[in-house]
């Protein structure tokens, strides 16, 4: 009996032991899986970044002459930038809510004319509320950066390597798959053209033929202002020199205009080769 007690009352010191040793520790712990999910939440903050905002705000954030801000600024981040719209919000719920609901018109007095899409699935986007709060984390990972004093020189592309803006250039020949990964990833097209109606869609939807389809008709259509004589230079002048011709129904200025800087003649063949794959 004596010793049943004795291992009783050890399991119980035991137990106390343990017990003030995981509550001593807790808060270490949880700073450390805070870190740890902070860190993958910026991870995943950044592949968002890169398959959708890089196009438009360039590879650091940095912005792109004549299509979008920077959003890797010390206005951005000092609360100047909020101030001029008058939003008393934190940084981060600034961002959160532009991202969420887009940008469906300039702000006043910006010289940026593209409107940016809503990404938040509860706006019709198709971002889910955690992915935004990632894109959220990695922007704000810009902030000590930012404060610093951080030069911010917009990306205006690499003119040496464009191909122009002839659009009877003669193209080699394209990949498809290769077009399709251009247009979804680092170009993120579909951002406008698929999982929003910012611009015209590239799919067959309510009786109006994809764009592979339209582009071979366009071109003959009473309403068309274009250059085009055919379906391939339709497609190189909607995207090297978009307000040529805009769709009825759609604003002009929308679409970046320095894609005749940023593409070579190969990544314009294989875009163009995906297109024209879209009946």
């Amino acid at each position: 009996m004596r010793l049943t007690i004795t291992l009783g009352i050890l399991s119980i010191v035991v137990l106390v032991v343990v017990l003030g040793f995981i509550a001593a520790t807790e808060e270490v712990r949880m700073a450390s899986f805070t870190r740890s999910y902070h860190s993958r939440q910026i991870e995943a903050g950044a592949q968002l970044f890169e398959d959708n905002c890089r196009s438009c705000h360039g590879p650091q954030g940095k912005g792109i002459d004549s299509i979008a801000p920077s959003i890797n600024a010390i206005d951005m981040f000092n609360g100047e930038r909020m101030k001029q719209i008058g939003f008393a919000g934190t940084v981060e719920n600034f961002l959160r809510g532009a991202i969420a609901a887009g940008r469906p018109v300039p702000s006043e007095g910006s010289t940026y004319p593209q409107r940016m899409p809503t990404w938040s699935m509860d706006n019709g986007g198709p971002m889910r509320d955690d992915q935004i709060d990632a894109l959220v984390a990695f922007i704000m990972n810009w902030e000590e950066v930012a404060l610093a004093g951080t030069e911010d020189q917009p990306d205006v592309g690499t003119p040496e390597d464009g191909v122009g803006t002839d659009i009877t250039i003669a193209l080699p020949a394209g990949d498809p798959e290769v077009g399709e990964e251009l247009v979804a990833g680092s170009l993120g097209c579909t951002a406008c053209h698929i999982l929003t109606p910012v611009g015209p869609a590239w799919a067959a939807e309510a009786g109006i033929p994809g764009i592979g389809t339209n582009a071979e008709i366009r071109t003959t259509q009473d309403d068309y202002t274009g250059e085009a004589t055919d379906a391939v230079q339709y497609l190189i002048e909607a995207i090297v020199l978009a307000d040529a011709f805009v769709v009825e129904g759609y604003a002009p200025g929308v679409m970046p205009p320095n894609y005749a800087q940023r593409l070579s003649i190969q990544d314009l063949a294989d875009i163009i080769a995906y297109l024209q794959s879209i009946p």
